[in-house]
């Protein structure tokens, strides 16, 4: 009796450990919004990068001369629960010898729903050497009630023709809500060219919003072919989400100045963690 009593208990025990190792990530928060390439590629702190780079190191978008303009939305599922973004961005780099970006985002559906504003400004310090900082603003409803702003900081440094490196430093400025803004910093290099083939590989850190500081490293990969079709793919190993992810991620680009963008993310641990993303972009003088 004993030793079919004690049997059952470990059964259970066993039972009690798939069903946990099964159990889904949490689902996207706030501090981990990005757009689809970034999204495709899992690394891009160091990086040259597009609009999403606001949120990622604003220090980047300056490192490219365009005017671009871009709307889309990313949509997270975790079984039956949704986190969903829809928003939109432009980046300056041409009017000014400053490059400006503005974004805005309405979350919904989320532990927090309400509006994300972003506000970045860059520019070179020295040739090759990029510094940027974008101020945030969020005003937020859910469990602790947020309308407060904050900011992050970012540089790349364009070492040669095919090396960049890029550092973050995230929600420098203190909110109290260490779900939504918790303090963080990065740090990436990239090889090879945004206009063919580049390498990626990153590491983040959030200090603070579990209590210890959890890391994240990331490489990607991305393949312009032909001037015409991006290709992307990325892996993640995620403390912040307890999971590893692999990404994927695409895009087409138009001769007029359109182009289209969509990433997808999976936790390899828990397939039913699961992000899409999509965007559509038009740049003005192409």
């Amino acid at each position: 009796m004993r030793t079919s009593t004690a049997l059952a208990a470990v059964l259970a025990l066993a039972l009690t450990g798939a069903a946990r190792a099964d159990d889904p990530p949490p689902p996207f928060a706030i501090p981990d919004l990005v757009g689809p390439r970034l999204l495709g590629l899992s690394a891009g702190i160091g990086a040259p990068g597009g609009n999403d780079s606001i949120y990622l190191n604003p220090g980047s978008i300056a490192a490219r001369r365009r005017y671009s303009i871009e709307a889309g939305g990313l949509f997270d599922r975790r079984g039956s629960e949704n986190t969903d973004f829809f928003g939109s961005s432009g980046v300056d780099s041409e009017s000014a010898p400053l490059t400006a970006g503005v974004s805005y985002q309405r979350a919904q559906n989320g532990a927090y729903t309400g509006n994300i504003g972003h506000l970045a400004l860059a520019g070179p310090v020295v040739e090759h050497f990029y510094l940027g900082v974008s101020g945030k603003y969020y005003s937020l409803h859910g469990p602790v009630p947020v309308g407060a702003g904050t900011m992050d900081a970012g540089l790349l440094w364009q070492v040669a023709d095919l090396i960049s490196i890029g550092v973050t430093g995230y929600n420098l400025i203190p909110i109290s809500n260490k779900a939504v803004a918790p303090l963080g910093a990065g740090a990436g290099m990239a090889l090879g060219s945004d206009t063919s083939f580049q390498v990626t590989g990153d590491w983040r850190a959030d200090f603070d919003r579990l209590g210890k500081t959890a890391n994240r490293y990331a490489l990607g990969a991305e393949w312009l072919v032909k001037s015409l079709v991006v290709l992307r793919g990325g892996w993640m190993h995620d403390e912040v989400y307890d999971t590893n992810w692999w990404s994927v991620g695409g895009g087409l680009v138009a001769q007029h100045g359109v182009a289209l963008d969509i990433g997808y993310r999976q936790s390899i641990d828990s397939p039913s963690a699961k992000t899409f993303a999509a965007s559509l972009k038009f740049f003005v003088n192409p």
